[in-house]
């Protein structure tokens, strides 16, 4: 099936979604009723979260190291054994489009000295585990100046072009069947915050420029207000801050340009209002369901009922602290939120972002390093599982074995939905 095809089918499927009634979109499928009730069985803890304390911001070194270090011995959900079963199904979807709509870790140094040999590594196990195309962030606001993130984009692309018999610079709709074809993984960029863009007197300028240079998705904030729209931190405190004057600016100029309106790491209230100013789809690129794991982080009903009416999607993510109490990441922890997302608005909203960041320990040194930039209140540097890209694998298994999804509405989640989205907001 080509390109052409995909978006056809994805098209007609979302087309008549949206001709029933906009309250109750889909009709719930019959699940395998054996494998469901022991699904449902409280699932045991794997580690003591109690087990060894959070350092303090003046703790030394040794006790961040050795903290950090444990951080990453619990992260791993699986066995080599358990992933070994994965294999028959990733070969069954090869010729699918596989696509992860939040991957971290550029060749320029994003985040936390993430280094060019390690970009090669890990962006070739996203291959080797038969992703076609990424979405790659450059930013998530907390670059000490616009000038720094500019210099980011251009290392970035560089590196892509360096290694061209590699890596495709995603730009059109058309990259991702020429990725696919020519049998390398296309790369497109986005940020994780706004903050990017400057303040009004140079936002508009910026926008351009960030266009012109590859970039085709961005949230509002990383977690935090900012001027553009309220953070998930909005959902605690009481706040409720949604979309500014300033953001709706932004949102206008994105969807001329044909840039993708992302609402992860947001309040529910800017997803909604986000939702009503954009003419195009909207997305939630990386966050987990509310209802089932309450942290501010994760997103409500209501915000993904608003994000769907747009013909958006809401991109499931493998992180264990945001899928449940326990921060188990297992394939049927990520499952769970997949078909929730499903029952509440429907399979043609379904996606997965991965949000896995390589350089963990890195990463979590730089985490605790700056709380109110990652407020622990929100999980960040907690015990806590983290399903690599390649759980989708496990996530198609569980999908089909537990809850009985065709072939197609496979496809669906693992990448026609995305592709349908890029399109509608992509020139």
């Amino acid at each position: 099936m080509n390109l052409k095809q995909t978006l056809t089918i994805s098209l007609s499927l979302v087309a008549m979604s949206c001709s029933a009634d906009s309250t109750q979109k889909v009709t719930k499928v019959e699940y395998n009723k054996e494998k469901m009730q022991q699904s449902m069985l409280e699932p045991v803890p794997f580690i003591d979260k109690a087990a060894k304390a959070r350092p303090a911001l003046d703790a030394s070194s040794e006790e961040i190291e050795a903290y950090v270090q444990y951080l990453y011995d619990v992260s791993v959900p699986r066995t080599p054994e358990e992933i070994a079963g994965d294999k028959a199904v990733m070969a069954r979807y090869k010729d699918a489009y596989n696509l992860d709509s939040l991957f971290i870790g550029t060749p320029a140094g994003f985040p936390a000295m993430f280094t060019p040999e390690q970009f090669d590594v890990y962006a070739g196990l996203s291959k080797k585990a038969n992703f076609d195309a990424l979405s790659l962030t450059i930013s998530n606001g907390s670059d000490s100046s616009i000038e720094y993130t500019y210099n980011t984009i251009q290392k970035t692309t560089e590196y892509i072009k360096k290694h061209s018999d590699k890596y495709l610079h995603i730009t059109t709709i058309s990259d991702f069947e020429k990725a696919k074809k020519e049998g390398k993984l296309g790369i497109h960029y986005n940020f994780q915050s706004m903050n990017a863009f400057g303040d009004e007197s140079n936002f508009i300028e910026n926008i351009r420029k960030y266009y012109e240079l590859g970039i085709r998705q961005v949230n509002f904030t990383y977690n935090k207000d900012n001027l553009y729209g309220g953070g998930g931190v909005s959902n605690g405190d009481g706040s409720n801050d949604g979309v500014s004057e300033l953001g709706v600016k932004a949102i206008q100029e994105m969807n001329k340009l044909g840039m993708i309106v992302d609402c992860s790491h947001s309040s529910n209230q800017t997803c909604i209002d986000a939702s009503v100013a954009s003419a195009k789809p909207v997305i939630m690129s990386h966050s987990n369901v509310g209802t089932l794991m309450p942290i501010d982080r994760n997103v409500s009903d209501q915000a993904m009922r608003a994000i769907a009416s747009t013909g958006g999607v809401i991109c499931t993510n493998f992180i264990g602290g945001f899928l449940n109490k326990h921060a188990m990441a297992r394939p049927t922890d990520i499952a769970k939120h997949v078909q929730y997302v499903r029952d509440l608005v429907g399979v043609e909203a379904t996606c997965a972002g991965s949000d896995y960041v390589y350089n963990l320990n890195d990463l979590n040194k730089w985490i605790l390093a700056n709380p109110d930039q990652f407020p622990p209140e929100m999980g960040y540097a907690s015990p806590s599982q983290l399903g690599l890209p390649s759980e989708i694998w496990g996530v198609v298994r569980v999908l089909e074995d537990r809850y009985n999804w065709t072939e197609e509405e496979v496809r669906m989640f693992l990448g026609d939905n995305l592709l349908r989205v890029y399109a509608a907001n992509w020139k």
